[in-house]
């Protein structure tokens, strides 16, 4: 084996990467790992919300369950919120979420305390871990690779068998590699800040000050806790509560149907939006945004053609991102990782030819890409047009969850190998059938929104409508409830679709 300074170099210091060095030295405590983050402090970032999977492996892989309780938030599901003509109060828009606390646990996170204590827990278990430290220049070889970084103007080599990209969205190998592809199919744009003073959707200046007769039914969960999700036909707002007080609000938007206030910087633009949506304005009157947090991308979606080589990986954010819609960007993450390290430990181990090694980074690319294909495929492709239609929208989270917990999360909480098969990415039988299942309805979904559009009867259930269902749980049967609550109302629109239309409405428009 050639010598080098390093086993593994992780170019990334936040989740990704710390969580990477974390996994590798458990695995592997006599391993040389050095972690290279380029910020001196971690600021505040977007991807606050786990779903199942990135919170399985917090708490289960990576064993956080008491920090996650002590520094974070729980998370009572999804919510969505609708109305008619944007000018609806909370109590008559249209609600769709579970009527139960979550049985599988889920957190809201404050991302750059909880990037800051991973990163100095993979220190604490022998990482060796350099900040500010800047990657000026990586060059790839097998088995030896260099990495040239800058620490305060002094310029050091380094050379190591790995390299582990999880510099997020900067994408410093997948760039450099000429791997990386913008999905131009799915235009999608983002601005979003934390705000402070938002109401309590569970407290009386929302609910009433009359518990016994609230403005909204009772639940055993939280609204509040919920990330919630107010809608329009080509938009949504998330709406996430963090720890200390603050609420995470982002706008996310399809630049083919919505317009962003033309000429206006995203400050000029996002914070009137806000204020002016059915719901949000009762929501955040009296609210502000936090001084110099406001943030922007004007395109979202990418991907790599690769994920891997002899020699290097790709993790997290630094190989894709679809979209934030579902929060999938830390399950992508803790797919990404658990795999690729399980790889690398094997090879570090010993327990790895240079033949097995070559078929397994193969396999691995094949399995990422297959899976962000059928993802985006089933998932995502002109999902947009459906978030104006309170029942259409409904029917695919519905839909969309409850499989989600039969074919993802059941599994891999009955083996934790399982977190080596990110979603659609196996080219078997029944991956097959579960992703033109839902690819089918997700595509049937989208041609009722643009029969509805056309029919001028778009969003006619937008006020009244309240499904709230019965939380999924793991096991075969145990999402059978939201399941078929969901089959109900696309059922519901499917009918409607064959009446004529009840009324002529002009169509609800993008903003």
């Amino acid at each position: 084996m050639t010598s080098t300074d390093y086993d593994v170099i992780v170019v990334g210091g936040a989740f990704s990467g710390a969580a990477s060095a974390l996994l590798l030295r458990r695995w592997l405590p006599e391993a040389r790992v050095l972690v290279l983050e380029s910020s001196a402090e971690f600021g505040f970032k977007v991807g606050e919300a786990t779903v199942e999977i990135s919170s399985y492996f917090l708490h289960r892989v990576l064993g956080l369950h008491d920090l996650l309780a002590r520094e974070h938030l729980p998370k009572h599901g999804l919510r969505y919120w609708f109305s008619a003509e944007g000018g609806s109060d909370l109590s008559a828009m249209s609600e769709i979420g579970p009527s139960e606390v979550p049985r599988v646990p889920a957190y809201q996170l404050d991302r750059s305390r909880l990037d800051q204590s991973l990163l100095e827990l993979a220190a604490a278990e022998g990482s060796e871990v350099r900040r500010p430290a800047k990657v000026t220049e990586v060059e790839l070889g097998w088995p030896r690779s260099t990495v040239t970084i800058d620490c305060g103007g002094v310029t050091e080599s380094l050379t190591t068998r790995w390299v582990i990209d999880a510099s997020g969205r900067h994408a410093f190998l997948s760039r450099r590699l000429r791997t990386r592809r913008r999905l131009e199919e799915h235009p999608t744009a983002a601005v979003w800040s934390r705000w402070r003073g938002v109401r309590d959707l569970d407290g009386p200046a929302v609910i009433g000050a009359d518990p016994t007769q609230p403005k909204l039914p009772p639940l055993a969960p939280a609204r509040r806790l919920a990330t919630n999700h107010f809608c329009g036909r080509g938009w949504w707002v998330w709406m996430i509560p963090l720890r200390g007080g603050e609420t995470s609000i982002g706008l996310v938007y399809d630049k083919r149907l919505f317009e962003f206030p033309s000429g206006a910087t995203p400050l000029e633009g996002f914070e009137p939006f806000i204020r002016s949506q059915s719901g949000l304005r009762e929501l955040v009157d009296g609210a502000e945004l936090v001084p110099d947090d406001l943030h922007a991308y004007k395109h979202l979606p990418y991907t790599s053609d690769r994920y891997m080589g002899k020699g290097w990986a790709l993790v997290g954010d630094a190989a894709s991102f679809l979209d934030p819609f579902y929060s999938p960007g830390l399950d992508h993450a803790a797919l990404s990782i658990y795999t690729a390290m399980s790889v690398i430990r094997d090879e570090l181990s010993g327990q790895q030819s240079e033949a097995d090694l070559e078929r397994e980074v193969v396999h691995h690319n094949e399995l990422f890409q297959r899976s962000i294909k059928r993802w985006f495929s089933a998932i995502y492709l002109d999902k947009y047009e459906l978030f104006g239609d309170a029942e259409l929208t409904g029917a695919s989270f519905l839909l969309d969850t409850s499989l989600y917990y039969m074919g993802v999360v059941t599994p891999i909480h009955q083996d934790i190998e399982n977190l080596k098969i990110p979603v659609f990415g196996e080219e078997i039988l029944p991956t097959k059938i579960a992703y033109s299942i839902m690819r089918f309805y997700s595509r049937r979904l989208v041609k009722l929104a643009r029969r509805r559009q056309a029919r001028g009867d778009y969003g006619r259930r937008n006020e009244g409508l309240r499904a709230l269902v019965r939380t999924a749980g793991i096991g075969p049967t145990e999402s059978m409830a939201m399941f078929r609550a969901g089959l109900a109302l696309w059922l519901k629109a499917e009918l409607s679709n064959l009446l004529p239309a009840r009324r002529v409405r002009t169509p609800v428009r993008a903003s």
